[in-house]
């Protein structure tokens, strides 16, 4: 099982800059990820539809972040 990814990427700086985005996205991905264990689905960050497996739900949301990035 993989984990459920925000797709984001966040500059860290060697002054700490950044970190605590960093923090704060693992914790959104923890809570998530608390949800899909106890209620059994999970949905995607860009359309909202849900899924069973999280690989697949993976897949489903690299497309998307492939999208934006090609399409713009």
């Amino acid at each position: 099982m993989t984990g459920i990814i925000s797709g984001k990427t966040i500059p860290v700086y060697k002054n700490g800059h950044g970190i605590p985005e960093v923090i704060e996205e693992l914790q959104k991905g923890a809570t998530q990820l608390t949800f899909y264990e106890e209620y059994g689905f999970a949905s995607c960050f860009e359309c909202d539809k849900t899924f069973t497996d999280l690989d697949e739900l993976n897949k489903h949301q690299e497309e998307h972040l492939i999208k934006e990035r090609t399409l713009g």
